[in-house]
């Protein structure tokens, strides 16, 4: 299944992940649970909010099925491309695409045969273990957009909890030179 990225640019918490079930179930409710809830924003994010939710959904769609086919040795998957220099790609540089360039971590569009070459690979049976999973094709987008904070920046590595200078037990702070001591 093929998705695009918009479905990784929304916080998790504001998909209705909980109604997806209904789709099978219920469709109707699906439908009215789904409309509900992209209108809570506001009519001006709306469209958006429902664009996002479908792409969660068939994610989430793309899981239950492996979950379901692995048995019979099927793979299922989804893949979400970023902006690519393409047709459509084109449409979508004015309304913003470009823009995330500015944070991406590789500063261009993709081009066709890099999406093409993940579809390939993907479909292929090479990646045997790969089931139920999507595939970010984005340039580093949303890597970008996630850590372009302040406390991720080199200079502000010290503040980083990956890297303290020193670790708190209780009371009793244990540095990296108290290790070498024993």
């Amino acid at each position: 299944m093929i998705l695009t990225a918009r479905s990784h640019s929304i916080p998790k918490a504001l998909v209705p992940t909980r109604s997806f079930p209904l789709a099978e179930t219920d469709p109707a409710a699906f439908v009215r649970v789904i409309v509900r809830c992209s209108k809570v924003f506001g009519e001006k994010l709306h469209s958006g909010l429902a664009h996002s939710f479908s792409k969660n959904f068939v994610q989430w769609y793309s899981r239950r099925l492996a979950a379901v086919f692995g048995a019979r040795e099927a793979r299922v998957l989804s893949v979400s491309p970023g902006s690519f220099d393409t047709a459509m790609g084109k449409l979508e540089a004015d309304p913003g695409a470009s823009d995330l360039l500015k944070v991406s971590a590789i500063k261009r569009f993709g081009e066709p045969e890099e999406i093409a070459a993940v579809l390939a690979f993907a479909a292929s049976e090479a990646p045997g273990y790969l089931t139920g999973i999507d595939i970010l094709v984005d340039g580093g987008t949303r890597a970008g957009q996630e850590f372009r904070s302040k406390s991720w920046r080199p200079e502000n590595r010290s503040r980083c909890a990956l890297a303290p200078s020193h670790v708190r037990f209780g009371a009793r702070a244990v540095r990296p030179q108290d290790n070498q001591r024993r």
